[in-house]
């Protein structure tokens, strides 16, 4: 199956860039071997602008752009588990640590997840050799996207079929 979600860009950056390899969500929207693709949303400028500058970039190095559907990656294995040990399993490896720091990404994770939430693993990614911006979705799909989304082939309007459709036949380059 395939899905549109919507990612800050920092964590697109940390995805693309091979620094982030899996994806926390409360519940298990994603099956092995499904194709992801990001769109790339707002997030906090400052919080972008100082994981850049730890990685020694500049806001014009990014790979991504805001408000447009990046590129993706496969889901690998999926697991599921309680709060310590989802975090044990995905500090280093989610981005939260990176982005936030050790306590501060615990603290989000705790309260993204409370209890026990689902890890991803993000298997082959990837970035489209022309991104899908937000002025193409209106004039293509007459919709207007801003903030969180996810959209998959359960969605049952026409226009995501067509969409999914359109993203599955573009070009890119696994990085």
């Amino acid at each position: 199956m395939q899905h549109v979600i919507a990612l800050h860009q920092v964590y697109g950056e940390l995805i693309f860039r091979g620094l982030k390899w899996h994806e926390i969500r409360r519940s298990r929207v994603f099956e092995e071997g499904d194709i992801v693709f990001l769109y790339i949303a707002r997030g906090d400028l400052y919080t972008l602008k100082k994981t850049l500058r730890k990685l020694g970039l500049t806001e014009e190095q990014t790979i991504t752009k805001r408000g447009t559907i990046a590129g993706g990656f496969e889901v690998g294995e999926v697991i599921k588990a309680d709060f310590e040990t989802l975090w044990e399993l995905t500090k280093d490896t989610s981005g939260l640590t990176f982005v936030h720091g050790e306590h501060e990404g615990k603290r989000w994770l705790k309260n993204y997840v409370n209890e026990y939430g689902y890890a991803f693993i993000i298997e082959k990614p990837f970035l489209f050799k022309e991104p899908v911006t937000k002025e193409e979705l209106k004039e293509k799909y007459r919709i207007h996207v801003e903030g969180i989304i996810h959209l998959s082939l359960r969605t049952r309007r026409p226009w995501v079929k067509a969409l999914l459709e359109d993203l599955m036949t573009r070009e890119f380059e696994y990085i």
